[in-house]
């Protein structure tokens, strides 16, 4: 689960297949296997000052393997409950800091979906800003080994500069049904079963009960097959829209982002089978490992960065290719798996996994693929940047106008992705520049 697209220019001609994809992306389904009974249940706190008893806590897991909706970027994992809000209802939360690049506590509200702050008091919690518990340390805030305990309680009655406290709901929101999201990048080794989301205990008047986690939570891979809905280049809307590979901001109203992410987006449909798509721009410094490290960094402007790579249809999967010999080349690279030349400068090569062997052997280039399912729809690009250094001014998250690829340029500056589309003969005989002269 990752960063949704549903509104602005995207409900309209050109954009219309990404229509209906966030409620997708939180029901956590593929379309070979149901939800199960547990993961339809939200928290059922009665109101009648009794704490009703859930199957389960985090009953949806989310990734780009067991819910491929809205470009999941392949590195991250998102655990996903629901809850009822009752007057007097407290969700507690107590976990350890996982060994992972990133982890953040975020909570939102229905419908809208969005982030929120209630008494001046936000809903997200990024890793860096929660307390230990006595006796443990936070490895985001002060050198340490990861495993340190966190206690973070979410509850209507929250005030500004209380410690590990999240709203359940927007100011004078007192019904409705909530969200929590528990995310993480990059754990150690690449190991997501190693990462437990935090225990779960609903308090109601004055009875406490524990929430059992889900044991089963996933839905099998779904390897994207080609979709009813058309992959073809949308038709032009009576606004116009920004062009193949020419990369935008975009104002979202989504369900369930990521306040941590900022992104651009461009689009493109395969050139033929002996072209290749270039990108290449800047990469910002970035935090190093798969481990926490001290943030806010002087010497990093994101915590991570990512290029990911989708098919356009009704809930826009990231591409999963999978591999002769059953392995699943995603459609996604992290900063760790970006090549950088001398001057910290990236160069993506866009092309098919037949053309995957000649790429791979040139020197300074990553290589990304399209979809194999789906070889000639329109794809999308998502360019993150995640956690930004406040002195950062090249970010994504500066630029103010939308769908405007010319005022994205200006602001990102080095930064911003260049694209060219060339025969994959002329980048092998001239490199790189030989494909933007």
């Amino acid at each position: 689960m990752s960063d949704p697209v549903s509104s602005g220019p995207w409900r309209s001609g050109r954009h219309a297949a990404l229509v209906g994809a966030t409620f997708a992306l939180v029901a956590g389904c593929t379309s070979t296997a149901p939800a199960s009974p547990a993961a339809s249940t939200p928290l059922p706190v009665t109101g009648t000052g009794q704490v009703g008893a859930q199957a389960c806590a985090w009953p949806r897991k989310a990734n780009a393997y067991t819910a491929n909706t809205v470009i999941p970027d392949a590195s991250e994992t998102a655990w996903i409950d629901f809850f009822q809000l009752s007057p007097g209802l407290r969700i507690v939360l107590s976990g350890t800091f996982p060994d992972a690049r990133y982890a953040s506590l975020q909570v939102y509200a229905e419908p809208g979906g969005s982030p929120f702050t209630s008494n001046g008091v936000g809903s997200t919690l990024t890793d860096y800003q929660i307390a230990p518990d006595p006796g443990s340390v936070n490895p985001w805030q002060q050198p340490a080994a990861p495993g340190g305990r966190y206690t973070v309680t979410l509850r209507e009655d929250v005030a500004p500069g209380q410690v590990n406290t999240l709203p359940l709901a927007p100011a004078g929101v007192t019904s409705g049904q909530g969200l929590i999201v528990y995310r993480v990048y990059l754990p150690a080794g690449g190991d997501f079963s190693r990462v437990a989301p935090p225990s779960m205990t609903a308090e109601e008047g004055g009875q406490s009960e524990g929430i059992t986690p889900c044991t089963a939570s996933n839905a099998p891979l779904d390897i994207p097959q080609p979709s009813s809905v058309a992959t073809s280049t949308p038709s032009p809307s009576a606004t116009a829209a920004p062009g193949q590979l020419e990369f935008f901001k975009e104002d979202v109203a989504s369900l369930a982002p990521n306040t941590s992410t900022p992104y651009v987006l461009a689009y493109l449909t395969p050139p033929g089978p002996a072209d290749v798509a270039v990108i290449r721009g800047k990469a910002p410094t970035h935090a190093q490992g798969d481990h926490p490290s001290i943030w806010p960094a002087a010497d990093e402007d994101v915590r991570y960065w990512s290029l990911c790579m989708a098919i356009l249809d009704g809930v826009v999967p990231t591409v999963m290719n999978l591999l002769p010999s059953g392995a699943i080349d995603t459609g996604c690279r992290a900063d760790e798996q970006v090549t950088l030349d001398p001057s910290g400068e990236y160069a993506f090569v866009l092309g098919t996994e037949a053309q995957r062997a000649s790429i791979a052997s040139m020197a300074g280039v990553t290589f990304l693929p399209f979809s194999t399912a789906q070889p000639t729809a329109t794809h999308l690009l998502m360019l993150r940047d995640m956690l930004v250094n406040p002195e950062f001014a090249e970010s994504p998250g500066r630029v103010t106008q939308s769908s405007d690829p010319t005022a994205t340029a200006a602001v990102m500056g080095p930064y911003y992705p260049q694209a060219a589309v060339c025969p994959l003969a002329t980048l092998v005989a001239a490199g790189v520049a030989g494909c933007f002269k």
